[in-house]
């Protein structure tokens, strides 16, 4: 009777020990198949790198709207936007004035050129990310565009900013950024578009693929527009490159430039 109870007993611990195999073997069976999906949405939420416009390079400056405005159809101004893009005087686009008559903000200073125009001048731009920041550094001017994503609210207790606050969140596997808190020192774009310190942008950056990225921008700014309107960038992936160190004060002043161009030759 004692030898069945042993006989008893001995099964029961070896079906314990079976199941408990089983449970293990299932569990790493299934952890091993859902890292593959972990990996690939970690892949898909990674921006770093080092990007540029991606954009052929016609002859025609004219073509080239990209580099100094963010479309080619005109935006819905109201009257007060049209008013202040009638008294620019743009050094781009189909009558262009020279760099002396220009009434830009940042030529005849060394004042950034503000957010979100910063995207217009071609130069390249690097995306670092950490676990509650995704910062773009761009080699213009060495200016920084910080996205936070660690839950926190915007802070508009520095008052208006040349590049505004901006609070992140994912949606898959896009990067959603929300950035207000600008001043109106600047221009929108290179070809004079206006904004107020009311301009709201939200931009949502997302990886193609490994070598290409898209950012989708919508502007919204009731005093200068009469609707959002949005804007698409494309930039390609350059992984050999690295910044270079770019600042305003390192350099002659466009003035300057623009009248060696034009003196005649000893």
């Amino acid at each position: 009777m004692m030898r069945n109870q042993k006989l008893g007993l001995a099964l029961v611990s070896a079906f314990a020990l079976a199941a408990c195999f089983a449970l293990a073997a299932f569990s790493q069976t299934k952890k091993s198949s859902d890292a593959p999906k972990a990996q690939n949405s970690d892949r898909a939420r990674d921006l770093s790198g080092v990007w540029f416009d991606d954009h052929p390079r016609p002859n025609s400056v004219t073509e080239r709207y990209w580099i100094y405005k963010f479309t080619l159809e005109e935006p819905p101004m109201t009257p007060w936007g049209q008013a202040q893009f009638d008294a620019a005087k743009s050094s781009f686009g189909s009558h262009p004035y020279a760099l002396m008559q220009t009434n830009d903000p940042i030529y005849h200073t060394c004042t950034p050129p503000g957010f979100p125009r910063i995207y217009l001048h071609p130069f390249p731009m690097q995306i670092v990310q950490t676990p509650g920041e995704v910062i773009v550094l761009f080699e213009y001017d060495s200016i920084r565009h910080q996205i936070f994503t660690d839950g926190r609210s915007h802070d508009t207790s520095l008052g208006p900013l040349w590049m505004g606050d901006s609070i992140g969140h994912w949606e898959g596997d896009t990067l959603v950024a929300d950035t207000v808190n600008l001043n109106d020192k600047t221009w929108l774009d290179r070809m004079g578009h206006p904004h107020s310190d009311q301009l709201h942008v939200i931009e949502r950056i997302h990886r193609v693929d490994r070598d290409h990225l898209v950012n989708d921008i919508t502007f919204e700014d009731p005093k200068a527009y009469s609707k959002p309107w949005t804007a698409h960038l494309t930039f390609a992936l350059h992984p050999k490159w690295t910044l270079g160190e770019q600042f305003c004060e390192d350099q002659n002043s466009f003035e300057d430039i623009e009248s060696n161009e034009v003196k005649p030759m000893k």
